[in-house]
Formats: C-alpha cells, sequence, structure tokens
C-alpha cells in the first residue's frame, strides 16, 4: 500500500532518492544503510542549493530533506537489503 503514497515534493527529489533506492536495494551492513541515508540527505540539500536562492526556501526544504532523512532513519530498516 505505501509503495502508491508519494511524499512531498517527490518530483523534486527524485534523482536523490533513485540513487537512494538504488542503495537500499545493493544492500549490506548497518553502517552502509546509514552511508546511504546520509548521501540521500547530502545530495537533497545538492538540489535545494542548485535550484533556490531565496533563504526562505532554502530552510523550508532543507526542512523537507530533513524529514525525508528522518523518515528512512526511522522506517528504513523494513526495506534495506541486509547482507549477513
Amino acid at each position: 500500500m505505501l509503495k502508491y503514497i508519494k511524499p512531498p515534493y517527490a518530483k523534486k527529489f527524485y534523482t536523490p532518492c533513485v540513487m537512494h533506492d538504488d542503495e537500499y536495494d545493493w544492500g549490506g551492513c548497518s553502517d552502509d544503510r546509514y552511508n546511504a541515508d546520509v548521501g540521500l540527505f547530502l545530495n537533497m540539500m545538492k538540489v535545494v542549493q542548485k535550484e533556490h536562492r531565496n533563504p526562505f526556501a532554502v530552510i523550508w526544504f532543507a526542512l523537507i530533506a530533513l524529514l525525508y532523512f528522518l523518515s528512512v532513519r526511522l522506517f528504513g530498516h523494513f526495506y534495506f537489503n541486509y547482507k549477513t
């Protein structure tokens, strides 16, 4: 069911999210998952810095990126391909 729900600004952050999904599919250990999640946040911030100069927009989208990061940290363990 969740795969049909699109998060806010899904189009804006499409590329960072696809890269993150690929890293989750690749899998690994918990450090790999953490690195994938941090990479998602940093790539989202690159998109924000590239597309926005208005400080209010930058703050808004930084908060959205932080929300994405916190969400994948809290719930991503269900979807990460842990390799033993």
